[in-house]
């Protein structure tokens, strides 16, 4: 079984010329980060000289990662949801011009943060998804919600068919499955099922959200895939190191775990 893998790399590093050729020289794929500051900076013309480069180094597929630093599509307070709202748009505006298989972003809930009341959260997070989905379609482009703060999966799959179009799919992250939920990582699998179009590969400890190289934490990722095929998906591959010294590491990681699944 052939799998499609991707790195996370902040967009500014993607004008340094050794990255697009350390992406191609491994085989893999850039998960484009687009903070805010990138989306208020960047022109059409750097866009399209970017998008170029990549596929001048044989790059042929590559996802993004909309902003989520005080971006919360979920929040309580409209002018605040408005604002993240925009803030995605910024990103998915940009699909055209890189034509990435979908784009990540974070769905915002938190039990600590909404008081036990996922209510609070939900009505919003509907709205801003609703209409984030409409600019998706749009632009060609699909949506994979990501879990973070999530305890149970319950949430983010009644928010995807509440808003019911086929441009919403999911993000699996186990690493924050792991270290924010008491459900066993293979059930959040299950649940996600089909659905889950991209998966994050960073290994922790169990105590906080360390972003280590695939094989240097405690989870089972060999497991964690086996229980994500058994469930019907097929996902995008996304390694997450934090440090470029841990790039190489991640991918070979991921690769030697990759060689030992039928």
């Amino acid at each position: 079984m052939s799998w499609v893998v991707h790195s996370t790399v902040p967009y500014p590093m993607l004008k340094e010329p050794d990255t697009p050729r350390m992406l191609s020289a491994a085989g893999v794929g850039p998960e484009i980060y687009l903070s805010g500051a990138t989306l208020d900076a960047i022109t059409p013309v750097e866009a399209e000289s970017v998008a170029e480069t990549l596929r001048k180094a044989g790059i042929r597929s590559l996802s993004f990662h909309a902003p989520f630093e005080d971006v919360w599509p979920g929040a309580r307070d409209e002018e605040a949801r408005r604002f993240a709202v925009r803030r995605i748009e910024g990103a998915i505006a940009l699909a055209p011009v890189f034509r990435p298989a979908g784009i990540v972003l974070h769905g915002g809930y938190s039990d600590w943060l909404f008081d036990f009341q996922p209510e609070k959260w939900f009505a919003p997070a509907r709205r801003s998804f609703g209409e984030l989905a409409e600019a998706a379609e749009k632009a060609g482009t699909d949506l994979f919600v990501e879990n973070v703060f999530d305890e149970i999966p319950d949430h983010l799959l009644r928010l995807r068919e509440a808003v019911d179009s086929p441009r919403l799919h999911f993000c699996f992250d186990p690493g924050h499955a792991t270290l924010f939920s008491r459900l066993p990582v293979q059930k959040w699998a299950e649940a996600f099922g089909e659905g889950i179009r991209l998966m994050h590969v960073h290994d922790n400890r169990g105590r906080r959200d360390d972003h280590l190289p695939v094989g240097e934490g405690g989870i089972n990722f060999r497991g964690v895939l086996l229980a994500v095929r058994d469930a019907g998906a097929h996902p995008i591959l996304t390694v997450e190191p934090h440090r470029k010294d841990h790039f190489p590491r991640s991918v070979a990681g991921l690769h030697t775990i990759l060689s030992t699944i039928p």
